[in-house]
């Protein structure tokens, strides 16, 4: 090879490992900014999340249950889509829940404050409000271990078996729901007559629809919890993305403690 050929190869190689440089960079930059984002809409909830906590100890001769109302009370002052408090003792899932029925996913990418966010705040889904037979709530699996990734590990006994409940609250009054049944499941190709469509049972479904729905949830459970589901009871059902695919996701399905 010549003086002057391969000079031009230097150049060259010497201009590609520049460029690689630079994809790596922007690279790791775009990573640490989308690490930073996620734990501030973290801290965010976080910080919204002491507006409602109560320390019993601390209030020893006031009504618990009538405190918590009025605090909930207070965050729809602010933000008229609140319409309930999600979480599970004991995990980082301790969220608002909104709710909006002429754009139900209009919480997806946006914080509490409306403002966007990549986390998005958990949301009711189409066709049901937080007064239904089956309430159904949408949250983001987060690979920082935020929202609604904790369910995820429902797919293991032993986790059910240490938090067998969700805490459900409305602006109107404190619940408490015991898990029923939890799986993946892939999303359906439309108009697949073999498929179960559980996104499509919230609401107040009754008679047949009802029925098939607890017979599908019963099924596709990966363990057995001993409750049974009555045509009297409330079901909340809760579901997130899957590490797996993007066609699955996870599903918990609770029923309403009497």
């Amino acid at each position: 090879m010549s003086r002057g050929k391969k000079k031009k190869s230097n150049v060259l190689i010497n201009i590609l490992l520049v460029a690689a440089l630079g994809v790596f960079v922007f690279s790791g930059y775009k990573m640490f900014s989308e690490i930073i984002q996620k734990q501030k809409e973290q801290d965010a909830f976080e910080q919204l999340a002491q507006q409602v906590v109560i320390d019993e100890k601390e209030y020893e001769d006031v009504d618990i249950e009538q405190l918590k109302l009025e605090r909930y009370a207070q965050l729809k002052e602010k933000n008229p889509h609140f319409v309930g408090w999600i979480r599970i003792d004991g995990t980082k899932l301790d969220y608002p829940v909104v709710h909006t029925p002429d754009n139900p996913e209009y919480y997806l990418r946006r914080n509490f404050d409306g403002g966007y966010a990549i986390s998005g705040t958990p949301f009711v889904g189409e066709g049901c409000t937080v007064d239904s037979k089956n309430v159904l709530i949408y949250g983001h699996r987060m690979n920082n271990d935020t929202m609604f990734t904790v369910l995820l590990d429902y797919a293991e006994k032993e986790f059910w078996e240490n938090h067998k409940e969700i805490k459900f609250d409305t602006v109107d009054r404190l619940q408490t729901y015991e898990i029923v049944s939890a799986f993946y499941i892939d999303i359906p190709v439309l108009n697949d007559p073999e498929a179960f469509y559980w996104y499509r049972y919230s609401g107040d479904i009754t008679g047949a629809d009802w029925d098939y729905y607890v017979q599908q949830v019963k099924a596709h459970a990966y363990y057995d919890t001993g409750i049974e589901i009555s045509d009297d009871d409330r079901l909340l059902t809760l579901t997130t993305c899957a590490y797996n695919s993007d066609e699955q996701r996870f599903v918990v399905v609770a029923r309403q403690k009497q």
